[in-house]
């Protein structure tokens, strides 16, 4: 339980744990070209946002981005996305980064989303790839499950299962993850306090998170100071427009997701798993194996939660080319 009354500390302390799940991202002087960003309008009028990697000409793939992130997430696979000839199209979730907050959303709404976009884009009717990253699974998941006719293929990568599935350790985020479900309006003030720290003291925030993360995530962010200017960057994207929307993506992936996971046949899924992911531990990747007939489970035993993404980046996006 929640003690009743937070110290300043404890406040910053829970609420820099949120972030621990973040990609590293370009800061603006090296985020890619402005025009790859671009937001449609939906038919119940919200926008959406979308940032593109890759080859234009490449093989259409819509990535998901983690929790905390937004499109952002995937400018440090670019080299890798532009030599897999894909192109990929990594889209702001409801209320984070350019994309309009939505009430009362559903995960299993959001194939429509992407059917929207993949209209706008030129692909009306055309088959196309979806990968989620950590908290992203579950929308890649629900796009297999609904729209399996559409999809080449799937890809989820460091997955965050159901909190509480059977025979899977919890992640070391998952306590959090319930403490927000029951305390939103507090998780939403903790989140904001959170974004003004990250605008004064961004260093001390990176490091009081990365205590969090696996040896190998740190080595990949903390090592190299363009990295960790990356990873600011998109923990500032993922709260650009308040901290509304990341609330609610963080409940929807503790809750119901409303939808089972056996619903997908007929669609090639690959699932990519560290086995030394504190966030995302590799049962829950066994888990995701178990529940989908016929995917492929590959565990890389020394990967981390954002390694696992980088280190096999080729090799999954290679699966949406094949």
């Amino acid at each position: 339980m929640l003690p009743p009354q937070l110290t300043r500390r404890e406040v910053l302390a829970c609420g820099a744990a949120w972030l621990t799940t973040a990609l590293p991202h370009p800061a603006a002087g090296a985020a890619p070209a402005a025009k790859r960003d671009g937001r449609i309008r939906l038919a119940d009028g919200r926008w959406l946002g979308y940032r593109e990697y890759g080859q234009p000409s490449g093989a259409p793939v819509f990535y998901f981005h983690g929790i905390p992130g937004s499109r952002l997430e995937l400018a440090f696979c670019d080299r890798e996305s532009r030599q897999a000839n894909v192109r990929i199209i990594a889209v702001d979730r409801p209320g984070m980064g350019r994309s309009s907050y939505q009430r009362g959303r559903r995960i299993t709404a959001w194939p429509d989303d992407v059917e929207q976009l993949a209209a706008a884009l030129g692909y009306p009717d055309s088959s196309f790839g979806v990968a989620g990253m950590s908290g992203g699974a579950p929308y890649a998941a629900v796009c297999a499950a609904k729209i399996p006719h559409r999809l080449t293929h799937v890809a989820l990568v460091s997955g965050h299962a159901p909190l509480n599935a059977p025979h899977t350790c919890p992640g070391n985020q998952d306590q959090l993850i319930a403490l927000m479900i029951r305390r939103q309006r507090l998780g939403r003030r903790v989140l904001e306090v959170i974004g003004k720290r990250l605008d004064r003291r961004p260093e001390k925030v990176v490091a009081r998170i990365a205590k969090n993360w696996s040896a190998a995530d740190r080595n990949l962010v903390l090592c190299n100071p363009r990295h960790t200017s990356y990873l600011i960057a998109n923990l500032r994207e993922s709260i650009r427009c308040g901290a509304q929307g990341l609330v609610t993506d963080i409940c929807l992936l503790g809750r119901p997701w409303g939808f089972c996971l056996p619903e997908i046949q007929d669609v090639p899924v690959s699932i990519w798993q560290g086995g030394c992911d504190p966030v995302a531990p590799p049962s829950m990747g066994h888990y995701f194996h178990r529940q989908i007939a016929g995917s492929e489970l590959i565990l890389d035993k020394q990967a981390g939660h954002v390694t696992m993404l980088k280190d096999h980046a080729s090799e999954i996006l290679a699966r949406f080319v094949a």
